[in-house]
């Protein structure tokens, strides 16, 4: 057993104990019972209709890949999303981030495997997008690597948070434009040579607003070598 599934099982021991002291409360509407409520969790906003099997985009007709697309293929090899950031969902995820609430992460990375993309290939491993040190010790944990853990668990990956690292420290990104979130993450990260090279990665973050941040990780992990770079997000805001 690797220390990623103890870890994860002592979790899951620790949040049923508490469950059984304190009944939880969804995190939306407060009711008891569940952290998501039933009606809550059929509320929310489930990206629908045609979408670039690319880049995640809404596309006009049928076509599996958009114009843009193949016009100019991305460095990315996919880039895919579960949910719509809006409510309820955009509220649990700002709870998960900014008040502590981490056993969040199990539910909503729930959702995640519920809408897995069929299309899909086979990765190596899961990595996922990396907080400063200085900002995760603030938080006190990174909740891309709560959803990673989740979703290694039932899929049978490996998550190896090691192979990222944000090496430089970048204000957050709410309130920029698009080109100055580029600017922003531009070369804030650094991947391991030694343990990318070949490998086909899927990075994993909560929310998906312009890319900037999950096309710079992408970045450095295709400089250190790896085979190809793809992303799986909780909820993308287009």
């Amino acid at each position: 057993m690797s220390v990623v599934d103890k870890l994860y099982g002592v979790r899951q021991w620790t949040h049923a104990l508490l469950n059984f002291i304190l009944p939880p409360t969804c995190a939306n509407c407060g009711h008891v019972g569940a952290l998501i409520c039933a009606d809550c969790l059929a509320e929310m906003p489930w990206l629908r209709g045609q979408r670039c099997a690319t880049c995640g985009r809404k596309t006009a007709s049928a076509q599996q890949v958009c114009d843009a697309c193949r016009r100019r293929p991305p460095r990315l090899r996919q880039v895919q999303a579960a949910l719509a950031y809006d409510d309820p969902l955009k509220r649990v995820i700002h709870r998960l981030k900014y008040e502590r609430m981490f056993a969040l992460a199990a539910p909503l990375a729930d959702l995640m495997l519920t809408a897995w993309p069929d299309w899909f290939g086979d990765f190596d491993a899961l990595v996922p997008v990396p907080l400063h040190a200085e900002r995760q010790r603030a938080r006190g944990y990174n909740q891309s690597t709560l959803l990673a853990e989740r979703l290694a668990a039932r899929l049978g990956l490996v998550v190896a948070e090691e192979l990222l690292q944000r090496t430089r420290y970048t204000p957050p990104q709410v309130g920029l434009n698009a080109a100055e979130r580029l600017d922003n993450v531009r070369g804030a990260f650094t991947a391991a040579t030694a343990g990318v090279v070949g490998r086909h990665i899927l990075l994993i973050d909560d929310v998906y607003t312009t890319g900037a941040t999950t096309l710079a990780a992408a970045d450095a992990l295709l400089l250190a070598g790896a085979g190809s770079v793809s992303a799986y997000c909780l909820a993308r805001t287009a």
